[in-house]
C-alpha cells in the first residue's frame, strides 16, 4: 500500500511529513530521496539503502500505512449549530473590516427568525440523539447592538428540552449591565481585540474616532474574573514584523487569555478582502513564527487558520456542511463572512431563506456550492497541507486569485511556509521528531471552529 510522504525544503535539509501520521522529522537529501521512494515502493525498499536508515524509519512507525483520511462531510443537511449575524450596526470604525460595519445600509435579524433557526438546530439535534445544540452570535456588525434579540434569542434558547451552549464573537466594548448579563448568561465569547494601546486605536477605534483599548481592556480583565472561556481574536496589518510580535507579548503579559487567533489583513481599505503580494505573505510569515514563539514562551497558544498541521480534515471550514448561518434578512449562507445579499459572493454562497417559521433549503444552490469548493480542494492534491487548510478559506482565496480555482496564490505560499514552519518548531522543540499527539488540546478546538 502506497504512503503519503512530502519532503519540504527547509533550510539547505527536508522536513520528511506524513500529514495523515502526523509524524515529521529532518533529513539530508539521501533520506529524502529514500523516503520518497519507499513511498512509491513501500514494500521493496532499494537494495542500496542503508540499513541504519530503514531501522531508523521503522523504529518510528515512519514506514507504517496511512490510516484512514477523515471522512468527507455528510452532504446531507441537518445542522445542530445556529449562527446569527444579527444586525450591520456597529459602534467602531474598524480600519479594515470586510463587512464595512456600520456605514452600511442598517438591517437587524427579528427575532422570529431568530427563533425559527434555534427550532430547527434543536430539533435536529434531538432527532440525532444528541445532548445539546449550540447558538453563536456572529455578524458583519457588533452583535451587542441587537441587544434585545441577544437577550430574547438566548431565554428562548434556554428554554428548550435539550441543553444549548451559546457563544459570542464581539469587540468587547459593552455597557455594565450589558457586561454582568453576559457573564451569567453565555458559555463561551471570543473578543476581536489587537493588541497595545497605540495598535488598538489605530485599528479599532469608535466611530468618532475614539480609541477603543480602555473599554475592551476592561471587558477583558471582568472576562478573566468570572474565569468565562474566552479567546483574542486579533487582525494583523502591516507592518508585520514590526508590529505583530510586540502586540502578541502585549497580550500575554497583561492578560491571562489562553488561546490567540491572529488572522492577516492585506486590504488597505475597509469592504474588501485582498490576497498579499508575495513580499507581504513572506513579511507576515516571519512576524507570525516570532510572534508564535513568544506565545510559546508564555505557555499560550497562537493560530493562523491557514496553518494548522496538528488537524486532518476534509474541509477547512464547517459553516457550509453543518453551521445554519443566518443573515439579518434572513437569507441561509455557507460563509460567516458573507453577511448581507450585497456581498458579491452571495449569489455563491446563499444557500436558502427563512420563510415565516419554515427553514428553507436551496439544494440545488447548496449542491452547487460543495461541487465548488470540492473542486478548488481538488487543485491541492500534491500539497503537504492538503489535510490541514483543505483548500483554504473561500473567500480570501478567491481574493487572492481573482476568483480563479485553478492557481495558487502568495496567499497560498504564505500558507505552506508558516506550516512548514510550525512542523519545524515542534521537531526542534521535541526529540528531533514531531508527532501529532504532542500537540495542545486548545489548537485543536480552534482550529476546528472555523
Amino acid at each position: 500500500m502506497a504512503i503519503s510522504v512530502h519532503a519540504i525544503p527547509m533550510q539547505g535539509k527536508y522536513i520528511l511529513y506524513r500529514p495523515l501520521r502526523q509524524l515529521a522529522f529532518v533529513g539530508n537529501k539521501a533520506m529524502a530521496d529514500l523516503v520518497l521512494d519507499l513511498a512509491r515502493h513501500p514494500s521493496s525498499p532499494s537494495s542500496r539503502a542503508p540499513e541504519q536508515a530503514i531501522a531508523f524509519l521503522r523504529a518510528i512507525d515512519f514506514l507504517a500505512p496511512d490510516p484512514p483520511p477523515p471522512p468527507a462531510p455528510d452532504p446531507a443537511y441537518h445542522p445542530t449549530s445556529t449562527v446569527l449575524l444579527l444586525t450591520s450596526r456597529c459602534n467602531l470604525r474598524c480600519t479594515y473590516c470586510y463587512a464595512n460595519a456600520g456605514e452600511e445600509p442598517v438591517e437587524d435579524l427579528a427575532p422570529e427568525l431568530a427563533q425559527a433557526a434555534i427550532d430547527h438546530v434543536c430539533q435536529n439535534a434531538a432527532e440525532r440523539g444528541l445532548p445539546r445544540f449550540d447558538l453563536g452570535f456572529h455578524g458583519g456588525g457588533e452583535p451587542i447592538q441587537a441587544w434585545e434579540t441577544v437577550q430574547r434569542a438566548t431565554a428562548y434558547a434556554r428554554g428548550k428540552d435539550l441543553d444549548c451552549h451559546i457563544s459570542l464573537v464581539s469587540n468587547g466594548v459593552w455597557t455594565a449591565r450589558q457586561r454582568e448579563w453576559i457573564l451569567h448568561n453565555l458559555n463561551s465569547v471570543n473578543i476581536s481585540f489587537d493588541g497595545r494601546q497605540e495598535t488598538q486605536d489605530r485599528q479599532r477605534p469608535f466611530s468618532s474616532g475614539r480609541g477603543s483599548f480602555k473599554a475592551v481592556m476592561h471587558t477583558i480583565g471582568a472576562l478573566e474574573l468570572a474565569i468565562l472561556p474566552d479567546t483574542i481574536r486579533m487582525t494583523a496589518t502591516s507592518p508585520w514584523r514590526g508590529d505583530l510580535p510586540e502586540d502578541v507579548r502585549f497580550i500575554c503579559q497583561e492578560t491571562d487569555c489562553p488561546a490567540i487567533q491572529v488572522e492577516p489583513t492585506f486590504s488597505p481599505q475597509r469592504g474588501e478582502h485582498r490576497g498579499p503580494t508575495q513580499e507581504q505573505g513572506e513579511a507576515f510569515a516571519d512576524a507570525f513564527m516570532e510572534a508564535f514563539e513568544i506565545a510559546r514562551r508564555a505557555d499560550r497558544q497562537l493560530m493562523y487558520s491557514g496553518a494548522r498541521p496538528w488537524l486532518t480534515a476534509h474541509a477547512f471550514c464547517t459553516a457550509p456542511y453543518g453551521a445554519l448561518v443566518v443573515t439579518p434578512t434572513g437569507s441561509l449562507v455557507g460563509c460567516y463572512e458573507v453577511t448581507s445579499d450585497r456581498h458579491p459572493l452571495a449569489p455563491i454562497f446563499t444557500l436558502g431563506h427563512i420563510v415565516g417559521s419554515r427553514i428553507v433549503v436551496d439544494d440545488r444552490a447548496r449542491t452547487a456550492l460543495l461541487a465548488r469548493l470540492e473542486e478548488r480542494r481538488a487543485q491541492c492534491q500534491d500539497c503537504f497541507c492538503y489535510w490541514h487548510c483543505a483548500g483554504d478559506c473561500y473567500p480570501r482565496a478567491h481574493a487572492a486569485t481573482g476568483g480563479r480555482l485553478d492557481v495558487a496564490s502568495p496567499r497560498c505560499a504564505m500558507n505552506k511556509e508558516i506550516s512548514a514552519r510550525i512542523l519545524l518548531w515542534y521537531i526542534m522543540d521535541g526529540d528531533g521528531l514531531w508527532q501529532g499527539r504532542k500537540v495542545h488540546p486548545r489548537e485543536k478546538q480552534l482550529a476546528k471552529s472555523f
